[in-house]
């Protein structure tokens, strides 16, 4: 899957498994995700346009950083979740924390990417963060105090106004 295919201009997340038989017209590509500490599956899907499906989160991707490459697989897959109080600031979020990582004299080795959206309401951002193992991830946010850098950005990252609260979730991504 493409994460940054430019044909997709929805994407849906479903907190369970959406199987997509038959394939509903509009559907580019999907991923399903299975946790690795407990929690439920989740449907990431990409769509042309509108998409007929219940219960999903639409989102528009922002903004990508850095990409996978063949000599370094992805092991597990971050869902990053952050609420907002109002619209028109996750843009600005989203920006503070690509200028956060810039910050990072020495990045932390086990990332390998990050592909942030913004929900049609504008009120939330999912980051679908690609890592070499959950392992990594986790030395990343013990080493940041619970940010993936140690840079003082970080500090403005998570104490940005307007931001409501967060959730971390780690997932291995599974075939259909």
């Amino acid at each position: 899957m493409d994460l940054t295919r430019a044909d997709a201009e929805l994407v849906l997340v479903h907190y369970g498994r959406v199987p997509f038989e038959p394939r509903p017209d509009g559907l580019l590509d999907v991923r399903w995700l299975e946790p690795l500490e407990g929690g439920d599956p989740v449907t990431y899907s990409q769509w042309s346009g509108p998409a007929d499906v219940d219960g999903g989160v639409a989102y528009r991707r922002y903004r990508s950083g850095g990409l996978a490459s063949p000599d370094r697989p992805v092991g597990c897959v971050v869902l990053v979740s952050v609420e907002f109080d109002r619209t028109g600031v996750a843009e600005e979020w989203i920006d503070l924390v690509f200028s956060a990582l810039a910050a990072e004299d020495e990045p932390d080795p086990g990332g390998i990417s990050g592909h942030f959206h913004i929900s049609s309401d504008g009120l939330r951002v999912l980051n679908y963060a690609e890592w070499t193992s959950a392992q990594a991830h986790r030395d990343a946010l013990a080493r940041g105090d619970g940010a993936v850098g140690v840079s003082d950005l970080w500090r403005r990252v998570r104490s940005f106004t307007g931001l409501k609260g967060s959730d971390v979730r780690r997932y291995r991504v599974v075939e259909g």
